[in-house]
Formats: C-alpha cells, structure tokens, sequence
C-alpha cells in the first residue's frame, strides 16, 4: 500500500495525446471523432488515461460484443455492437498491422488494445484508465464507415498516430509529445498499410474557437501536415507506386532516421 500512496504523490504527468485531458469533447469534431490520451509515469508503472468519442445522432445501442483477435502479432480485443462491423478478422489484420508500422518508429516497445467499432451515424464516448509495469493499454473508437476505404484509412491512422504517443512514452522519449511527426506517423501506416491515402483521408481545417491550448495546437498541426502533403496527389490520393508515395514513403524515412539516429 506504501508504494501506492508514493505514486499517487510522486508521478509525474507528461501529455502523450492529440489533446490535453479534456473536460469536455471540443466542438466541430469530424465524423471520424476525437481521441485524447495522457499519461502520469513512476520508474516502470504508467497511468494511462484514454478519453475517445464518436459523433453521431443516436447514442450507441445496448452493450457490445466482445471479440479477440486471433492470428495476429498483438493482443487486441474488439467491442462492437452487433452487426455494425463488416468483416472482424480483416479489422483485427488492419489493427495488428498499424501497431506493427508504429513500432518501427520506436522499436522494442509493445501496447495492447482495445478497439470500439460505432455504427455509423451512432456516437460514443468512452473514458478509461489503465495501470501497468513497463506496459500501456490503448483503447480506441472507430466509426464503422460504410465506405470501406474511408473505414480502414482511418483506423489504420487512428492506431498509427496514438501508438506513437504511447509507443515513445514506453521508451521514455520525449518525442512522443511531437504532434508533427504523429501525423505523419498516421499518413506513412496508412500508404504502408492501405497502400493510398485519399483527399478525404486528409486532416481538416484548423480548430479555432472553443477549444484549449493543446487542442488548437494539435489541430493546427494536423492541418500543416495536409498542406505539406497536398502536393503529393495525383487523382485525389497518394498511392505506394506513384510518385506521390514514393516522396512521401521517402519522408516517413526520413523521420523514423531522425529518431533512430538521435537515440546512438
């Protein structure tokens, strides 16, 4: 019990999410929804607190089914509700894979999941914490887009960008806190993992009002990655074998030696 009261006094609290903590969902939030993860370290146990949401009209119906993912390289467990996921051997495939990508920016390091599948046109909001030893517990909403490719686009993406704020946190990096690269992490998983990257994939407009500090700037950052890869489309998407994915599959590149290379 001594040991629990020195945590509770002594951590310390360093933000590894897309916002800081929010009290509340920021306003104008896409379809694809919001995810905010941070974090409070002691030598090896970590606090993890996840908060992510999906807007819809109707609330999610009932509880979900529980479902875990076998035949893949990480420990995911699915909840959806009913019929509201499509195909969830290809789902947990697209999940394990995204985790996989984001590992190659911090090698070594491993986070469970869980993963929540809203039907489309519902919404959810989900808090959480979990504690543990030298390891994270990343819960995560997705809306089930009946458009497929928006779907996978945007949950390989969603895995990609969180698991690199928790991925880092592990490795004690402070990088982790590096929205830019985030995004980017995101946008590489999605071209290594999807093989293109639509218009629609790209993040938004700028959030401006009503919203904190973190939220604002990590907005802003997301709309500064669509700007520099904008130029990148051909058709409306960037694809592996294009000339658009192969600049950008060079500038994942180089960003993963950035941090490789600082860590010698």
């Amino acid at each position: 019990m001594q040991w629990r009261m020195l945590f509770m006094f002594i951590i310390f609290s360093l933000l590894s999410s897309c916002a800081a903590q929010p009290r509340s969902v920021p306003p104008q939030v896409s379809s694809a929804g919001f995810t905010a993860l941070s974090s409070s370290k002691f030598g090896g146990l970590i606090y993890l607190n996840n908060e992510t949401y999906v807007p819809g009209a109707m609330p999610v119906p009932g509880r979900p089914v529980i479902a875990k993912c076998k035949s893949v390289q990480h420990d995911i467990r699915i909840e959806h509700y009913g019929a509201s996921i499509a195909d969830l051997e290809a789902t947990c495939r697209f999940v394990s894979a995204a985790a996989s990508d984001a590992e190659r920016w911090f090698p070594g390091h491993r986070a469970k999941y869980t993963i929540i599948i809203v039907p489309e046109g519902r919404s959810i909001y989900v808090k959480r914490r979990s504690l543990g030893f030298n390891s994270m517990h990343v819960t995560l909403a997705a809306a089930d887009f009946s458009d497929r490719i928006r779907y996978r686009g945007n949950l390989v993406d969603l895995v990609a960008h969180e698991s690199f704020h928790a991925l880092g946190r592990l490795a004690n990096d402070r990088r982790h806190l590096d929205e830019h690269i985030a995004y980017y992490a995101g946008l590489c998983a999605q071209l290594d993992v999807v093989g293109s990257i639509p218009e629609s994939a790209l993040y938004g407009a700028a959030l401006i009002d009503g919203v904190d500090d973190a939220t604002r700037y990590s907005s802003a950052t997301a709309y500064l990655v669509r700007r520099e890869v904008f130029p990148l489309l051909h058709d409306g998407s960037i694809t592996s074998d294009g000339d658009g994915g192969r600049i950008l599959a060079k500038r994942c590149q180089e960003l993963r030696s950035g941090i490789h290379s600082s860590d010698d």
